[in-house]
């Protein structure tokens, strides 16, 4: 019956998107450009390349694509920019980014534990690539103001940097796991193949492949997919709800953006697709990840910000934490193999803030403010009861172009282990905090050195730890 279900509002999705052209039609303007705040990262995407007056400093948390050939950066590639620029005439919108990630670790595990737990210290290095392809369906003859993002991803050096053997249930260096494909370095993978229709300027439909980053619980000041920002999970995305969440797979929603905030809404499938396409035959068959989340602007000490609350139901058999004998799944994954039993669902319940505490004259969205997130989970299948993070960051009052931040994470881990994890992790109450400086070196180029304490949530095999290193990201 659920299975039936989904591909029904499936159905009715792709019912809807066929008559757009007819009902858009109507109410046709050549040069739009919606006002979309920060609803949903797919939406905000297409609308972000969509207008042409939008420069990077208007969109810079929105996964902004730099035209570095133009303003600065790589020298003699004023012919690549023409190219660009030529195919953007046609329909077509590339951009890519480089990151690095070398950190060092001390402290941690310190007793030969369970994998992924292992002890050591040592310098680790990680590489991961992104590349971005939009296309406006709407000059190839398809619907008006439709956009299709493809998106190629992958990883080379040492997949997860090895940052679990911090003790921590979130990884401190958190990009260095994805792509999650564990056997391929250097292979890229199809992340992204997305539709976003906009049915008017209130309303967004979007379905395809997706990945999970960016598009829920996202703060100004701390969000993203690690490259440009906080990189530990905890200070990227609330983790309670990422438990056991594919980072790619298929996805259908609706953004309903509006002056006063917006509302956003999305079904997902919760079998992990990094290594295949579409499998319609079994589209659900696993059961069903659903979403929601209603945005408010605010204008607290006459600047700008935001507040947010939402919440994700998974209806998919996760393993009983009281009753698992041995070690979970390969993160992010729990399987529900290693228990005798299971729980078919679980709940998280979110809320988010950001708000502007200095804004710099003269250059709006400019500015530096302070951020927050909080919630609470069932505790079993969830490993978190609640978590609590804080923090402050935006541009730097020192350097233009320069960004910061420092953060502060707090995770409740639960208290419904089994006896045999309870005896063999030692659970505690874990948190961090996280200092990062972003260089701007070019338009380009970003360097930004990193440090993190950490107090781990298993206590039993891990003491506290340092992790500190430099992130270098290149924008295409």
């Amino acid at each position: 019956m659920l299975r039936f279900t989904c591909r029904a509002w499936l159905l009715l999705l792709v019912s809807l998107l066929a008559v757009i052209q007819v009902t858009y039609a109507q109410d046709r303007r050549d040069d739009v450009s919606y006002e979309l705040g920060n609803i949903d990262a797919v939406a905000i995407d297409s609308a972000a390349f969509e207008s042409e007056t939008a420069g990077c400093e208007d969109v810079k948390y929105l996964k902004c694509s730099t035209n570095c050939e133009v303003e600065g950066g790589w020298p003699g590639t004023n012919l690549l920019a023409g190219c660009r620029s030529r195919l953007q005439q046609s329909g077509i919108t590339f951009s890519g980014k480089s990151t690095h990630f070398g950190f060092r670790k001390e402290g941690g595990v310190f007793t030969s534990a369970l994998p992924p737990f292992t002890p050591g210290d040592g310098f680790k290095y990680t590489g991961r690539g992104e590349y971005d392809c939009l296309i406006d369906l709407e000059k190839f003859g398809g619907l008006p103001h439709g956009k299709l993002l493809i998106r190629a991803e992958h990883w080379y050096g040492e997949f997860g940097s090895g940052n679990l053997n911090t003790g921590s249930l979130t990884p401190a260096v958190f990009p260095t796991f994805l792509p999650v494909n564990f056997d391929d370095p250097g292979v890229p993978v199809i992340t992204n193949f997305l539709f976003t229709q906009p049915l008017s300027e209130k309303l967004i439909l979007f379905a395809g492949k997706s990945d999970v980053l960016g598009s829920t619980d996202q703060d100004i000041f701390a969000g993203g997919d690690g490259t440009d920002q906080f990189v530990n999970q905890a200070l990227i995305a609330n983790p309670a709800f990422l438990v056991a969440m594919p980072y790619t797979s298929f996805s259908a929603g609706v953004a309903m953006p509006r002056k006063w905030g917006g509302m956003a809404g999305f079904v997902r499938d919760p079998q992990d697709r990094t290594k295949d396409f579409f499998r319609f035959d079994d589209l659900f068959s696993k059961g069903v990840i659903v979403g929601g989340e209603v945005k408010v602007k605010t204008n607290l000490f006459s600047k700008p910000g935001e507040q947010h609350i939402g919440g994700v139901w998974k209806h998919v058999d996760l393993p009983d934490l009281s009753s698992v004998a041995g070690p979970l799944g390969q993160y992010p994954y729990p399987s529900a193999e290693p228990g005798p039993a299971t729980i078919k669902d679980s709940y998280t319940i979110y809320y988010g803030f950001d708000q502007y505490l200095w804004m710099y004259s003269n250059e709006p969205r400019r500015g530096w403010g302070m951020f927050g997130r909080g919630s609470v989970s069932d505790g079993n299948p969830s490993p978190f009861e609640y978590f609590l993070s804080a923090g402050i960051g935006g541009d730097s009052p020192f350097r233009k172009g320069d960004t910061f931040g420092i953060g502060w994470y707090h995770n409740g881990t639960t208290s419904q282990l089994g006896p045999g994890l309870e005896a063999l992790f030692g659970p505690q109450k874990g948190e961090g905090v996280e200092l990062f400086y972003n260089f701007q070196v070019t338009r380009c180029i970003n360097v930004s050195p990193d440090f993190q304490y950490i107090k781990p949530g298993f206590g039993a095999i891990a003491d506290d730890s340092f992790v500190y290193g430099m992130r270098v990201n290149m924008k295409l």
